[in-house]
């Protein structure tokens, strides 16, 4: 009787270490699925390659890595020529509008491309390698420009030192946008007969503030690529060498380079960006706006991001700075967190840091900012800080003008004069009278400013600051559609680009100041910018 229950023990035993032994397996069989990265053949034509995975998630290392590998492996197990490459349709996941292409040649030279699709207009570039003429005898890009849900027609032309040249074409039935905006968007031309410069409009914060792609637009109000981001969205693209830095969540920032992988993911622990950052060249680090987590309040901290080391330290707690303006701020009560200064933009000078509060109505220069962070200035209407502990340190307004209202996009620019205590400061000046935690200022030194929902006009607005006489003048203006919050003003060459979010319209206007060309797109709320790149030094010549 004991041998018979021993037997049976014995049997249930051997079970149970076969089943742990198939599930185990099972488990191991998954994981070496889920982690497995290959090329395969995608279906969009002839010889195009796509990356088969089961990664959650491309904003990952590790997968970065292992497609990187992949492809290389490949490239060194085959002979890749101009007339048999390796293409593979946007292999790190970071463009849906980018196709990779990897041959060699015999002799240096450079590649150009134009893409031609159904109902749209050719787009052309000529592609960057990394060399000083732009010839190379390998080639390795990622070509951008591909209109979504169409078959496009991709014809490469290498061009060798002789200036001879061949051609081939490539044709691929592109996917449809990771997410669904528009693919063209309409545009008027305005008085000036100048053309446009050359590159594409970056729609960033489009219609969401979180969960939004950046979409560019070309010239002609045509989408040439959809820049994927995890979360959030990006408020600029900062260019690091030939390299691409952005958002790629409200904690996350990617460093992409021009074949579109991910060569580094920082994270930014224990806060979360809003609004804006910025690349300091000679500290490589970045200064960005962001909330601590756990505060009560929000948009008043400017924290910092060694590139080197990946380390963060918080730099500036506005909050010290202007006591009485946070104590006197009154939470609405629909709000989570006191936003009492809500500073939504920054840019670097050459001694110190520009921060726009719109809260406050106000542009802030804070100097010595890695050492001893201090105020240098404010730009704002007098009324706002009369009484308060920084009054004295207001700049005096010279001429008969209405100061800046709800203003975005602090820009600092250089006279290019002999006293290096004066120069530019240029914003979109909102035209804007709100500040939901002021509900009782007195808003009378702003006549023609709007509401909400409703006003006459927003601004480009140029002042011309001295700071050895503590003063501020208007030099010029440009009337822009209406837009009471969001909004961005930019320098491309001899223009300027403007966006007009809450209005859903965009521009580029001349040297003068006259509109060149306006577009208007669809949106239930806005774009929060529109900054235009040529992306020269990273996909272009």
């Amino acid at each position: 009787m004991i041998k018979n229950k021993f037997k049976i023990f014995k049997v249930f035993l051997c079970l149970v270490v076969v089943i742990i032994c198939l599930f185990a397996i099972k488990v191991l069989a998954y994981t070496i699925s889920k982690n497995t990265v290959k090329l395969v053949k995608s279906g969009m034509g002839d010889g195009i390659y796509e990356i088969n995975h089961q990664y959650k998630s491309v904003f990952n290392q590790t997968y970065q890595n292992k497609v990187d590998k992949a492809i290389n492996k490949k490239i060194k197990n085959n002979n890749y020529t101009f007339n048999n490459p390796l293409i593979v349709y946007n292999p790190y996941g970071t463009n849906t509008l980018g196709l990779n292409i990897y041959f060699d040649t015999d002799k240096k030279a450079s590649l150009s491309y134009v893409i031609s699709a159904s109902d749209t207009n050719d787009y052309s570039n000529t592609l960057l390698n990394n060399s000083e003429d732009n010839m190379s005898t390998h080639h390795e890009y990622q070509i951008i420009g591909l209109v979504p849900n169409k078959e496009n027609k991709i014809k490469l032309t290498l061009t060798y030192e002789n200036g001879e040249s061949e051609s081939k074409e490539i044709l691929i039935n592109v996917p449809k946008l990771k997410k669904e905006t528009e693919i063209t968007i309409s545009s008027e031309n305005g008085e000036s007969t100048e053309s446009l410069e050359n590159g594409l409009f970056a729609i960033l914060g489009h219609d969401k503030s979180f969960s939004s792609n950046i979409y560019l637009f070309d010239n002609d109000g045509q989408i040439r690529g959809e820049l994927v981001l995890e979360d959030y969205r990006a408020d600029r693209i900062e260019f690091i060498d030939d390299k691409m830095l952005y958002p790629i969540n409200d904690n996350k920032l990617a460093l992409v380079n021009r074949l579109g992988m991910i060569e580094k993911i920082y994270k930014i622990d224990g806060y979360k960006m809003h609004h804006d950052f910025i690349y300091d060249e000679k500290e490589n680090k970045v200064l960005i706006l962001a909330d601590e987590i756990d505060s009560d309040t929000e948009e008043d901290i400017i924290i910092t991001l060694d590139l080197n080391s990946g380390d963060i330290e918080e730099l500036i707690d506005l909050k010290d700075y202007f006591k009485e303006s946070y104590e006197s701020a009154v939470k609405p009560e629909d709000a989570e967190k006191l936003d009492w200064i809500h500073i939504n933009s920054l840019d670097l000078t050459d001694d110190g840091l520009l921060l726009s509060a719109r809260e406050l109505s106000a542009i802030i220069k804070m100097e010595n900012i890695y050492t001893d962070p201090t105020i240098s200035y404010i730009i704002a209407d007098e009324s706002v800080f009369e009484g308060t502990e920084v009054e004295n340190l207001v700049l005096s307004k010279i001429g008969d003008f209405v100061s800046n209202a709800g203003q975005h996009t602090v820009t600092y620019t250089d006279d290019n004069d002999t006293n290096d205590n004066t120069y530019y400061v240029s914003i979109y000046n909102n035209n804007y009278n709100g500040a939901a935690t002021r509900p009782n200022f007195d808003w009378s030194n702003y006549p023609g400013t709007g509401s909400y929902e409703d006003g006459e006009k927003s601004m480009y607005y140029k002042y011309l600051v001295n700071e050895d006489d503590k003063t501020y003048k208007l030099i010029e203006s440009i009337d822009v559609p209406y837009s009471s919050i969001v909004s961005s003003i930019q320098f491309v060459d001899d223009h300027y680009v403007i966006s007009s979010g809450k209005s859903h319209t965009y521009g580029e206007y001349d040297k003068d100041g006259v509109l060149i060309k306006q577009f208007e797109y669809s949106s239930e709320k806005f774009s929060y910018r529109v900054f235009k790149y040529n992306f020269n030094n990273i996909w272009f010549k």
